[in-house]
């Protein structure tokens, strides 16, 4: 089975804390816009948990490469209200993966900040 970030979008909008952390690699890398990069699970899961259960982020991919123990994806995502479904804002994104232990982990994760619409 390929890499699906339908599993972030998943527990980012239940505010699962722990399955969020989980789906980055324990050495993963995330390049926020306008920020330092940040290291490692469970600073990714500090740096983001502020926004866990606030909007959900849709993503649309374009594009996914898959080889062997590790893919690389990028595409389109956006921000919209949970109730209402309105769309907040729209950005880029990208995405690489590596397979560990049979559990496809985001390894990089970057993106642009998002247009407000």
């Amino acid at each position: 089975m390929n890499p699906t970030m339908n599993n972030w979008t998943s527990a980012w909008r239940n505010a699962d804390a722990e399955v969020f952390k989980n789906l980055y690699s324990e050495n993963a890398l995330i390049f926020p816009p306008n920020k330092t990069t940040i290291q490692g699970n469970e600073n990714i899961l500090d740096f983001m948990k502020g926004g866990l259960g606030k909007v959900d982020v849709i993503f649309q991919p374009k594009e996914q490469i898959v080889k062997a123990e590790m893919a690389f994806e990028y595409g389109d995502f956006r921000d919209q209200e949970i109730n209402s479904n309105k769309i907040l804002g729209t950005g880029k994104y990208s995405v690489t993966w590596i397979l560990e232990d049979q559990v496809w982990k985001i390894l990089c994760h970057t993106w642009e900040m998002p247009s407000k619409t």
